[in-house]
């Protein structure tokens, strides 16, 4: 069952000016050789990103459902993604604490108009060879999401050339945290329904938990584009 976040720690607008670049995956390129093993490093001549390919996990339709999002992350950070109200991920870590059921965060993604406004063709694809998982409107709007590696960071690439496009948006949340329950043992559990939250002109963000031992902490900011900073209880 999915539970309504109740608290808004940030939203970020994005003013459009122009499109974002985005890392769209290239064709995987076929051997120059009809030689299975390369002598020249003693190993075998697998095309490796075109084996992969022939296995990745596509949705030919949008998909609203978060128990069926696809899974996207760096060892470190992951998140589960579909595609309701714009582009929606629930992000979480591998040490977020022993009440990690509730210590997840979450971000949509969102445009005016919406990104599934007037389209007729769609495609979200989890590349098993890079791991990034990229979700395409038609031609004209391709959001790209992957982990960074060796880090906690999670990166969001858009591109969107549709001409009506105003502006964009990144609303970070979390689950309601009156519905925190001991699920862990913890010695205060209401160092796990308190929450603080900051801003300022290059971030936005919240945390939560027991200080100094544990606590989790998520922020979010943006590049490539003028934005403002936004906070909301």
């Amino acid at each position: 069952m999915k539970r309504r976040p109740w608290r808004s720690a940030a939203t970020i607008i994005l003013l459009l000016g122009s499109p974002l670049a985005v890392l769209a995956a290239q064709p995987a390129q076929a051997a120059t050789t009809d030689a299975a093993f390369n002598s020249g490093t003693g190993t075998l001549n697998v095309d490796r990103p075109g084996y992969l390919a022939k296995h990745d996990i596509v949705y030919n339709r949008p998909n609203i459902n978060p128990l069926h999002g696809l899974t996207v992350g760096n060892g470190r950070t992951g998140a589960m993604v579909w595609n309701d109200n714009g582009l929606s991920m629930q992000v979480s870590g591998v040490d977020l604490a022993e009440q990690s059921t509730y210590a997840a965060g979450n971000v949509t993604l969102f445009s005016n108009p919406r990104f599934d406004t007037g389209y007729t063709t769609f495609q979200q694809r989890l590349s098993l060879y890079d791991g990034t998982l990229t979700t395409r409107y038609d031609n004209n709007r391709t959001i790209t999401v992957m982990g960074a590696p060796d880090s906690e960071v999670m990166g969001v690439h858009v591109e969107d050339s549709r001409p009506t496009v105003t502006n964009a948006g990144l609303d970070l949340s979390i689950w309601d945290p009156k519905s925190v329950k001991n699920i862990a043992d913890v010695p205060n559990l209401a160092t796990w329904q308190t929450v603080s939250t900051f801003a300022d002109s290059n971030v936005v963000g919240f945390s939560r938990g027991q200080v100094p031992r544990r606590s989790t902490c998520s922020a979010a900011s943006m590049a490539g584009q003028v934005f403002t900073v936004g906070r909301t209880a």
